[in-house]
């Protein structure tokens, strides 16, 4: 009388066990296979990540050594403006203790600082000096980005904010090199012959091109500042 219900009790917990394992078993497959299908997606995600870490910090890197060569780019073309004056002299040299990533740049600062020893008339007549001989001109110099260049079409997965920056900066940097053709295209025309007042109107443009050069260079140095400040 009693077997059957036991034999029943039995059943029925050997139904339930089988029943919770294969739950477990489900459980299990489902968590696998969901891991299966995040797994690339996470991985990717990391990956992103680390190479917008490397990105980030190769584009800084590219930007600070652009900063001292630019400072020191415009202080030759305010020299030949003989523009040169102590607001300015003070810029570059703060400029340069921060940027100067070579040995060549930083030779520069003590000349900055003997400078900026002297009474305002003796800059002026340094300035004026240098400015003096208006056949002599000065060949501009591109300075490509090319790390900045190659991450352009990246710089979404940055924030917003630092995309905005780089951008920016890049535009300056574009500015500058079509300043830069502008100005070899008038340095080529003094070595031709020109009639009439052609000649004063080339050097006149290529004097403007000096100051859009030196305008445009401390500004983007002066973002690359910012952007640095930013990350720090």
């Amino acid at each position: 009388m009693y077997l059957p219900g036991f034999a029943a009790y039995i059943t029925l917990g050997f139904t339930q066990t089988m029943s919770d394992t294969t739950i477990d078993k489900l459980a299990f497959l489902a968590l696998g296979w969901l891991l299966g299908l995040l797994g690339p997606v996470i991985v990717d995600g990391i990956k992103r990540r680390r190479e917008n870490t490397l990105g980030r910090a190769a584009i800084l890197t590219e930007l600070t050594e652009l900063a001292g060569i630019l400072s020191t780019a415009a202080y030759g073309a305010r020299m030949r403006l003989g523009t040169a004056d102590r607001q300015f002299l003070e810029w570059l040299k703060i400029t340069l203790e921060q940027y100067a990533t070579t040995p060549k740049l930083q030779e520069f600062i003590p000349r900055l600082r003997t400078q900026l020893s002297w009474t305002d008339d003796q800059l002026r007549a340094v300035a004026q000096h240098m400015s003096a001989d208006e056949g002599k001109g000065t060949m501009l110099q591109h300075y490509p980005v090319p790390l900045l260049d190659s991450r352009v079409s990246a710089l979404w997965s940055f924030d917003t904010s630092f995309q905005r920056q780089l951008l920016e900066i890049r535009r300056n940097v574009a500015i500058l090199d079509d300043v830069v053709d502008r100005s070899r295209k008038y340095f080529d025309m003094t070595f031709t012959k020109l009639e009439g007042n052609n000649y004063q109107l080339v050097t006149e443009n290529l004097t403007q091109t000096y100051e859009l050069y030196a305008e445009r260079a401390m500004t983007v140095v002066d973002q690359i500042k910012s952007l640095r400040v930013g990350r720090e």
